[in-house]
């Protein structure tokens, strides 16, 4: 389903109109005369740097293997170069003119049958090496990568040799011999009868896979294989399909200038969620928009940050999505699901509302930063599978992994990795606490409620108990003149978790700083007796606190304190001294 669902999006969008032929930026123009001497080198790069998109006969799939483009291709085919591979050395020599001729033999072929004089020109000059040579010595020799593209023009012309239309038809002649030749069977993508593809075309741009590109479906040990089949044949796919779903994927993975993946979502460094619909380019642009925010994002979404997730025309088209993670040369699929467009957005309303903490509007948040908040101070994030398991329940409307209650709850225990960012990072944390304790599976029918901001009335223990920890935190704040000044390094880990081994001693030491903090401790003490009446009388101070009752104790935690933030510190003169809790 999977890769029909690929290949479909490829055809709807475009993506597989010519097979035979693939845009690629071509970064120099070698410019030879009719008699096949070399000219110039003419860089195509524009003010980014980058060559020329070009439509070029599509290129072979490469590993260890030799095999040569048509008419464009690298310096290692074209011009039989190899960077920092010494002349003497036999086997370099060996695979550079091997490369060299691999390109040279259908250029030769072609020459013969066409007798095009461009095609005789190329012949030429690939057959010459001191002409060859002055290509190389045309740019210093620290620029040659080996990765350039590179085309043929010759003489006057404006029009690169391989465009030409006898070179075309040769191209497209030998592709339909070369097709011929394929077995045939139902393919199992399409359902049609089809030439196998042997081998499948691979993806790139997926975190942790090979930079050569890596594939998702192969067959490359005898583990793979059955009854005597090999390869492709082990599951038909045609050549056509097993392109498709590749130049849909290759799409929505390539970079732009504001994102590292066209259609897709970072999750850590390991592996990237891409999602496609059938609707329409701009409605997945507004859903990755929303998902996964920009900085020009966000700016655009400070006054309307929920536009467009209303019902619309849409709706009830289908939404998948796909996670991809790479492993050397192979890529696995984590995670897959499909859905419809209209869902899928009520479930991201769902998940602003859920993320939802303090003052703020529900507004989109970049996954990046979440994932960030819950990174340890040594740079370990989530594990790809939590962090996968966590954007699917976002999209599906299900319960987050509880891995992830965890993870925010051991990072909240640990000193701040960066002081500049800590208030925001704590209200990350927190708010994932809360989507996750919003989203828990319960046993019994009344769902656990968890409030946006401070609720006064809520006499649940654990976060009545968060609630008295800021307190008892900004209380030594103003004894200490001091409001960074904080107990959370060293007791928020055994508070949240053995309530009864700590708070006794905190509860001691608040009536020492209370009469250091002048006026603010009045208002501060009378704030604590508030929070502390909200306790049961017997046993107010548990001995185990469960996970979920962790986070509820770091969700009050968190109202209390961003309460001491939004209002001023102590009462003006001539009004009662009221709490500001």
């Amino acid at each position: 389903m999977m890769l029909t669902a690929l290949n479909d999006f490829a055809r709807e969008r475009g993506l597989t109109d010519d097979l035979l032929y693939e845009v690629k930026p071509v970064d120099f123009f070698i410019r030879i005369s009719a008699a096949g001497k070399f000219v110039t080198l003419e860089s195509t790069a524009g003010e980014d740097g980058r060559g020329k998109p070009l439509s070029i006969p599509r290129l072979p799939q490469r590993a260890a293997n030799i095999a040569a483009g048509f008419f464009a291709d690298n310096p290692k085919y074209v011009l039989a170069y190899e960077k920092g591979t010494p002349k003497t050395k036999a086997g370099g020599v060996e695979k550079r003119v091997a490369r060299l001729e691999a390109f040279l033999k259908p250029v030769r072929e072609v020459a013969a049958e066409t007798k095009d004089p461009e095609a005789r020109a190329v012949e030429a000059f690939l057959s010459n090496e001191a002409e060859r040579s002055k290509v190389l010595a045309a740019r210093d020799a620290e620029e040659w990568t080996g990765s350039e593209l590179l085309a043929f023009v010759v003489g006057e012309a404006t029009v690169p040799v391989h465009q030409n239309p006898a070179i075309r038809a040769c191209w497209e002649r030998r592709s339909g011999e070369k097709r011929a030749l394929g077995r045939t069977a139902r393919c199992l993508v399409t359902g049609l009868e089809g030439v196998v593809a042997v081998t499948h075309p691979k993806l790139k741009n997926v975190p942790e896979a090979q930079p050569a590109g890596a594939s998702l479906v192969s067959f490359n040990a005898p583990a793979f294989s059955s009854h005597g089949l090999e390869q492709g044949d082990n599951a038909p796919v045609s050549q056509e399909a097993a392109l498709g779903y590749v130049l849909a994927l290759n799409d929505m993975l390539r970079g732009t200038e504001q994102r590292r993946f066209r259609q897709g979502i970072q999750l850590g460094d390991g592996s990237v969620l891409v999602f496609w619909t059938r609707a329409s380019a701009s409605e997945e642009s507004l859903l990755l928009s929303w998902m996964d925010p920009t900085e020009e994002d966000l700016q655009r979404f400070a006054e309307s940050p929920l536009q467009g997730l209303e019902p619309g025309e849409l709706d009830d088209r289908a939404f998948y999505a796909v996670t991809l993670a790479g492993n050397a040369g192979r890529v696995a699929v984590r995670d897959w699901f499909e859905s419809r467009v209209g869902e899928v957005k009520q479930n991201i309303r769902r998940y602003f509302d859920d993320l939802r903490i303090g003052q703020a509007p529900a507004k989109p948040i970049p996954v990046y930063r979440l994932l960030k908040a819950v990174e340890a101070p040594s740079g370990r994030g989530l594990s790809p599978d939590v962090a996968t398991r966590m954007l699917g329940a976002a999209l599906r409307g299900q319960p987050f992994p509880r891995q992830l209650l965890t993870s925010a709850l051991d990072r909240l225990r640990l000193p701040p990795s960066d002081d500049r960012f800590e208030r925001e990072q704590l209200r990350l944390r927190v708010a994932l606490i809360k989507a996750t304790l919003l989203r828990l599976p319960r046993s019994g029918t009344t769902p656990l409620e968890v409030s946006v901001s401070l609720d006064k009335n809520n006499a649940s223990q654990p976060y009545v108990l968060g609630r008295l920890f800021a307190v008892l935190e900004r209380l030594q704040g103003a004894a200490l003149k001091d409001l960074n000044a904080t107990i959370r390094d060293r007791y928020f880990g055994a508070a949240s978790r053995n309530p009864v081994t700590v708070f006794p001693r905190l509860l001691q030491l608040s009536v020492h700083h209370a009469s250091k903090a002048a006026e603010n401790g009045r208002w501060l003490e009378r704030t604590k007796g508030e929070v502390m009446s909200l306790l049961p009388s017997q046993r107010p101070f548990p001995p185990v606190l469960d996970l979920e009752a962790q986070g509820l104790f770091a969700v009050g935690y968190y109202h209390q304190r961003e309460a001491f933030f939004t209002k001023r510190e102590a009462p003006a003169p001539g009004e009662p001294d009221a709490s500001i809790s």
